[in-house]
């Protein structure tokens, strides 16, 4: 099976680490390794500067940060010893890394052909969903956000969200590994697009000359849940998108396509910037 020739599966110490940990695998399958990753807060990063008047305020805030990360981190360590202890591969590697959480393993993750990454919940801290953001703008390296009870399999069949930008093409490119297993690929396009773009029947067009099977459906309109609700009716276990078409800005005031797949997006999510 065609496969990724190493993942970064960065572990947050929450009930999702298991879960990333087996997407990973599944996207190296049997020959690429695993790099399980979790970040240990530096305060100083993470702390905003202060001046004399609150320097005492600071110190107990630095203790809190670093028990904190501390618990976050043996969890994370548990939950990686307790997946590889049910038989998955010995190679895979735990890497504890002092940083900032997001920023870090953003950077951590330059190294990688892709970037497993659970998917933050609409409960979570902000910071949670931060990490998701850093690693899509920050890495140059396409994601996999797994939701929190993802399947164990995913990329029988494939929705692709085609708008015909840039970014939608970059997360098709990096998808490639997992279109050639693919059983089938439904090319989702919400309204017409300009004529200048290829439209989703080219792209099918060019993936079944690669010999994937592949159709194409254009929606009249629709948003993220619509999009969202199309693809699993028909079966599709993994997205694939590209992130931010608009500017982040604009995405974050209208609550683009973008930020609903970050928090709302029931299967696997491959997406690129």
């Amino acid at each position: 099976m065609p496969s990724y020739a190493m993942a970064l599966a960065v572990l947050t110490g929450s009930g999702s680490d298991e879960t990333v940990l087996a997407a990973a695998r599944r996207l190296c399958g049997t020959a690429g390794p695993v790099r399980a990753l979790t970040i240990r807060s530096d305060p100083i990063r993470v702390l905003p500067v202060v001046g004399e008047a609150g320097a005492a305020a600071a110190a107990q805030m630095m203790e809190v940060i670093e028990q904190q990360s501390k618990d976050r981190v043996a969890r994370a360590r548990a939950a990686f010893d307790a997946w590889r202890g049910k038989g998955n591969d010995g190679r895979a590697e735990f890497l504890e890394v002092l940083g900032h959480p997001s920023e870090t393993a953003s950077v951590c993750g330059r190294n990688a052909e892709i970037i497993v990454l659970p998917r933050p919940r609409q409960e979570d801290e902000p910071m949670a969903a931060s990490l998701a953001e850093a690693c899509l703008f920050g890495s140059g390296r396409p994601i996999l956000l797994v939701p929190p009870a993802g399947p164990a399999a995913f990329g029988k069949s494939i929705a692709v969200f085609w708008n015909g930008s840039r970014t939608a093409a970059r997360a098709l490119g990096d998808a490639q590994p997992l279109m050639a297993d693919a059983q089938n690929v439904l090319v989702l396009t919400a309204g017409n697009l300009n004529e200048e773009l290829p439209n989703g029947e080219a792209v099918a067009a060019r993936l079944q000359s690669q010999g994937v099977k592949a159709s194409a459906r254009v929606l009249s309109d629709a948003d993220g849940a619509r999009l969202v609700s199309v693809a699993t009716d028909a079966g599709c276990d993994l997205v694939v998108m590209g992130g931010y078409g608009h500017s982040r800005v604009r995405e974050f005031i209208l609550g683009g396509l973008t930020r609903h797949m970050l928090v709302s997006a029931p299967i696997p999510v491959l997406m690129a910037h």
